[in-house]
């Protein structure tokens, strides 16, 4: 329960809900109570009730609709960064059907940057796909794909739309994938993004950059995209052994 302390009202009502969701006291797709039920349960206000309820929204445990009350959404779709696999393969995993819309798809002069990123001469030609990504009928990526042309001259848009992009690289290029290098930043979705993601303007996205490198560590594959932060998570397996860590050249080291 709550009780007096320097933790402000409102995040102790979160921790509650958070445990209430993750011990399934509160299931997926159940309507929770509403603000008065709460307000009157934990003898609060209306205030820290409700602030506690808008970042779960934001952080994507909970979704409110006007009119219709606030229910609990499924667990995030998680990924491991130990791996590289296609996102078809890990929304299959979570036993939902995939699907993409195409976008955009070019054959254009690699900007400066992405000829750079690939290792490509000035004037080199990419394919430019741009794509959004689903989980059935919900938008979860909005991806920017950079290939170069030289790699599979024949590539069209129906290739991409009927196969994932890396089965058709390694098996009917023949460019064996051997690993990546991705980089994550966290941003704020603007208004095309939002509108595309069915999020709204600023909500927090992570853009991630991959490269994939075939054989003799030569990149073929530049992607930017941008994840749904309230639908999405990443996670990494650690070897069990005892790390020490300096906390300061000052303070004791601290063993974890």
């Amino acid at each position: 329960m709550l009780h007096p302390s320097a933790i402000p009202l409102h995040y102790q009502l979160k921790e509650l809900f958070v445990e209430k969701i993750n011990s399934g006291e509160w299931p997926v797709g159940a309507l929770i109570p509403t603000e008065a039920a709460l307000c009157a349960v934990y003898a609060v206000s209306r205030g820290p009730v409700r602030q506690a309820i808008d970042q779960l929204v934001r952080e994507g445990l909970l979704c409110r609709k006007q009119g219709k009350g606030t229910w609990v959404l499924p667990p995030k779709i998680e990924r491991s960064l130990g791996r590289l696999y296609s996102f078809t393969d890990l929304i299959v995993q979570q036993g939902v059907l995939p699907a993409a819309q195409i976008l955009s798809f070019e054959r254009i002069v690699a900007a400066r940057s992405v000829a750079r990123t690939l290792a490509l001469s000035e004037g080199a030609l990419v394919y430019k796909i741009v794509r959004l990504r689903l989980a059935g009928t919900e938008p979860l990526v909005l991806e920017s794909v950079f290939v170069p042309a030289a790699l599979c001259p024949r590539l069209t848009v129906a290739d991409v739309e009927n196969s994932p992009l890396y089965t058709l690289l390694e098996k009917q290029q023949g460019l064996p994938l051997v690993r990546a290098r991705q980089y994550f930043e966290a941003v704020s979705a603007d208004p095309f993004e939002a509108h595309l993601l069915h999020i709204t303007v600023g909500a927090p996205v992570l853009l991630l950059q991959n490269i994939t490198y075939q054989a003799g560590d030569h990149p073929v594959v530049l992607s930017k995209a941008l994840l749904r932060g309230d639908r999405l998570r990443y996670y990494v397996d650690l070897p069990a052994e005892i790390s020490k860590i300096a906390v300061s050249s000052n303070s004791p080291v601290t063993e974890w």
